[in-house]
């Protein structure tokens, strides 16, 4: 049951800053002549930068979270739609079952409303789902961009 209750939490980072971060270590460690100072220069570097890619995420993620929330009240509205579309459409074909009467300009113009308005909803439809796969794409494709690394910082003075 214990196993059930946690779960793990995953999150998609760029692995491209993680590659040069690893890169710089490994240079790190291969310059054995660097002293102290520089060495701990260098890893503050590496730890600032991975902040930067850490706060980079979490705002994307942040932002991810707020257009996704906005998702299913659109899905809503468009449900009600179609529902009432089928309601019209429903009352369309129990108007044409009925003997017509001798006057059927009305319910001729009733039926191109309908035309009308079910051609603007499966406009509207094309236009969502477009905008899905757009949003779909672009979350896929879309790395972070990495902030331009900073210079390092001046030595500061040893108090002795």
């Amino acid at each position: 049951m214990e196993d059930v209750s946690r779960q793990e939490e995953f999150e998609l980072i760029p692995v491209t800053p993680l590659r040069r971060l690893e890169k710089r270590i490994e240079e790190l460690e291969k310059k054995a002549s660097i002293n102290e100072r520089e060495l701990y220069r260098e890893i503050i570097q590496i730890v600032r930068m991975n902040q930067e890619i850490v706060d980079a995420l979490i705002k994307a993620n942040d932002s991810l979270r707020i257009e996704l929330s906005k998702l299913p009240l659109k899905l809503e509205e468009l449900t009600k739609k179609i529902d009432e579309l089928l309601e019209l459409i429903k009352v369309a074909g129990e108007e044409e079952v009925k003997p017509m009467p001798v006057d059927t300009k009305p319910l001729i113009e009733k039926i191109e409303k309908l035309t009308e308005i079910n051609n603007k909803i499966l406009e509207n439809n094309e236009a969502l789902i477009s905008l899905l796969d757009d949003i779909s794409k672009k979350l896929t494709k879309t790395p972070f961009p990495m902030p331009p690394p900073r210079p390092p910082m001046p030595p500061k003075p040893v108090i002795q």
